[in-house]
């Protein structure tokens, strides 16, 4: 149950992700145009992986009779918000901050794996939010490798 609209819901966060690698790809980098998108994607970046620390938040608490301690659990659904604000606060130096929007959304998807394991969602909860973040990591990945201020180096 909700799994279908999960992933249709999910796709749609996509959306800006594609248009902003799409725009960034076609963009000229000495544009201020450019700087504005890569602003509006590490943003975008930076609260889709809060929303998605506020979901494992959400599902710890739910659980919380089932868990012996639930202050680390829910210490560890805030390192992907805090390390994608990292990236806003970096966003001068392109490589550190695409590199913790990266990290951000790994971290996230490696604690939705282990809270999997620990039966506190259901497999198709897994199902659905490892490959979207997966394509979030490409897609980053794609902005990293692709931007002129990396093809300079």
């Amino acid at each position: 149950m909700g799994q279908r609209q999960s992933l249709i819901l999910g796709i749609f966060g996509l959306i800006p992700f594609v248009l902003l690698i799409s725009a960034s790809l076609i963009s000229p980098p000495d544009e201020v145009i450019y700087e504005l998108i890569i602003f509006v994607y590490v943003s975008y970046a930076a609260v889709i992986s809060s929303f998605l620390g506020g979901i494992q938040w959400g599902l710890i608490s739910a659980s919380a009779e089932k868990i012996y301690s639930i202050f680390l659990p829910l210490f560890i659904t805030t390192l992907p918000c805090l390390i994608a604000w990292g990236a806003l606060l970096t966003l001068k130096n392109l490589t550190i901050s695409l590199s913790l929007i990266i990290i951000s959304f790994l971290v996230s998807s490696i604690y939705d794996y282990y809270l999997y394991q620990q039966k506190l969602t259901p497999y198709w909860f897994l199902r659905v939010r490892i490959p979207l973040s997966i394509v979030v990591i490409i897609l980053t990945f794609v902005l990293f490798f692709f931007n002129p201020q990396m093809m300079s180096l």
